[in-house]
């Protein structure tokens, strides 16, 4: 039984480590659902209209949140990438609105480095966002932008989804929003708004801070159709006070955009000397598996800085690596790879916490425990002075045929001495003496059936 029982336990072990491997299902593991840096999408213009409204306080409490809640290895820096670096399309001066509205929630102000030409756009996608990003990708509303710059977002689409699954943080208002199609193909940005409001839902309060009061302003566009795992941060009843609710701002403290190289790691608080699961997924955007993936996951900063492990991609376009440390901190885990032809790179940040604690209870002997009967203690096979026993009488003759209550075989008042090795002469006695009491009954009872017998016989 004992058998059978590890059998099944180590049975339920590997099913539930396959299913946890991605060997039959990815479920344990999300990979673009948790774990990104924290978005904000919006259909309003803030930037224009900071000259003159309360926007520049809403992108204040925006760029504040998402900087703090990015948890890529960057720079700490802001990149404002697609708009001009001295004023803005609506005439404001960008340094000023930067030092009096923008930054004003930031104790210390982070350097902003601006990427404005097409050229200087096409070099950050290339080297910039891999090789040294910063903490926040702005993409700022800007009315002078062309149909040109705006491709260079989507050609990159999957370079700003690498961003945001890594810990990025996003900030991005109006635009064409053609690469959040390319990840979405069911995503749709739409012209129109402009009609009052709009306003925070309970999602942009959350993870935000957002009131009605800091998203009251002119609104261009709003969003529709399959956003993924984005949530409605802002919206407004659309074209009339009667009509169903737009979202205005989608987005999300911590979520991840889709992408055909992505990590999944479980559990998401290791404590040290635990083992931490690392998983890549290799695809295509549409889906496809993509199999023999070489994944290289490097621990760029953290406990045991400097390791490199490796593995390939199953047909399930799946590579699973274990790793374990004996360290506490923080440690960020970068996996590269190429997949469809494009070299890709993504990381994952993990707390290593201090090791469970085990305590070993004092160990107490414990009497043992049995369904048997007590056990009848024998006599000591010391030699003590013997005792002769001359007469066994018939009323110490016990019928064993008959249930006895137990009796107390007390050894202090008496004491049996060495008994004969074979057999003892009073027990001889009163076994004779019991045979003569039963075969005198018996003749006595069968002495009136003789006599009956023969006074027949004799008729």
């Amino acid at each position: 039984m004992k058998r059978f029982a590890l059998s099944l336990l180590l049975l339920l072990l590997c099913v539930g480590l396959n299913t946890s491997t991605g060997i039959v299902g990815h479920s344990q593991i999300a990979y673009a659902t948790t774990g990104g840096g924290p978005i904000v999408l919006d259909g309003m213009d803030p930037v224009c209209h900071s000259g003159w409204e309360s926007t520049g306080q809403y992108i204040a409490k925006v760029l504040k949140k998402v900087h703090d809640g990015a948890v890529n290895p960057n720079n700490g820096h802001i990149a404002i990438v697609g708009s001009n670096a001295t004023t803005t399309s609506c005439g404001a001066t960008w340094a000023t609105q930067l030092s009096t509205q923008f930054l004003a929630e930031f104790p210390t102000a982070p350097q902003v480095d601006f990427y404005v030409t097409d050229t200087q756009i096409t070099s950050f996608f290339a080297t910039t966002i891999t090789s040294t990003p910063p903490a926040v990708l702005w993409i700022p509303d800007n009315w002078s932008r062309g149909p040109a710059t705006e491709a260079i977002f989507t050609t990159n689409a999957e370079k700003i989804a690498d961003f945001v699954n890594s810990g990025g943080g996003l900030f991005a208002n109006m635009g064409s929003y053609g690469w959040l199609t390319a990840l979405l193909p069911s995503a749709v940005y739409n012209n129109g708004g402009c009609n009052g409001g709009p306003e925070a839902t309970a999602d942009g309060i959350a993870d935000f801070g957002l009131t009605d009061t800091l998203v009251a302003a002119c609104w261009h566009g709003y969003f529709t159709g399959n956003v993924g795992t984005l949530k409605t941060l802002v919206d407004y009843p659309y074209p009339s006070p009667s009509d169903t609710r737009k979202s205005v701002s989608i987005g999300g403290g911590s979520v991840s955009l889709p992408s055909s190289f992505t990590i999944g790691i479980s559990p998401e608080n290791p404590n040290a000397g635990d083992d931490l699961v690392i998983m890549a997924l290799a695809q295509t955007l549409a889906g496809v598996p993509q199999a023999g993936v070489t994944v290289t996951i490097t621990v760029s900063s953290g406990p045991d800085a400097g390791q490199t492990f490796t593995a390939v991609t199953d047909a399930s376009g799946v590579a699973v690596i274990t790793v374990r440390t004996s360290s506490t901190g923080t440690a960020v885990y970068t996996a590269t790879a190429t997949v469809n032809g494009v070299e890709k790179s993504v990381s994952a940040t993990v707390t290593w916490n201090p090791p469970t604690e085990t305590t070993t209870a004092p160990t107490t002997t414990e009497p043992p425990t049995t369904t048997e009967p007590p056990t009848t203690t024998e006599p000591p096979t010391t030699t003590v002075p013997p005792v002769i026993e001359t007469t066994t009488t018939v009323s110490e003759v016990v019928d064993t045929t008959i249930p006895q209550p137990p009796t107390t075989h007390d050894h202090s008042t008496h004491q049996h001495g060495d008994l004969p090795t074979t057999g003892s002469n009073s027990d001889s006695l009163g076994l004779i003496a019991l045979y003569m009491i039963v075969f005198g009954s018996f003749i006595y009872s069968i002495i009136p059936l003789i006599n009956r017998g023969y006074k027949k016989w004799k008729r």
